[in-house]
């Protein structure tokens, strides 16, 4: 059994590693680095697309637009290149708070 599957294993071996400190000292700096990194991105804003709101909330274009200018949702960030971003967080609070609701998808048949 190698030493990953070691200390992966759910069974409770004691086991004595010998590591020299600079080792250690590479180990825990990458480990400090993930965990940076994964801290960083948690923390970033996430934006829907348009089209991506337009999903979630099952709505159309006009409908979409007719919500902003009432200040249901948040109005965008736009971007180089006009492309238009939502605030996913304040999306997202807008519907728990109840402000914004999500329609229900109908499927038409004929």
């Amino acid at each position: 059994m190698d030493l990953n599957a070691i200390i992966r294993s759910d069974n409770a071996a004691n086991i004595q590693l010998v590591v020299n400190a600079k080792d250690l000292r590479d180990l825990l700096d990458a480990a400090m680095e993930f965990a940076t990194q994964k801290i960083k991105e948690r923390d970033e804003p996430s934006y829907y697309s348009r089209e991506e709101l337009l999903e979630v909330l099952h709505v159309t274009d006009p409908t979409l637009n007719d919500y902003r200018k009432k200040g249901l949702i948040p109005e965008p960030v736009k971007i180089a290149g006009g492309k238009v971003l939502y605030d996913k967080a304040k999306v997202l609070q807008a519907i728990e708070s109840g402000q914004l609701r999500i329609r229900k998808r109908v499927s038409v048949t004929k």
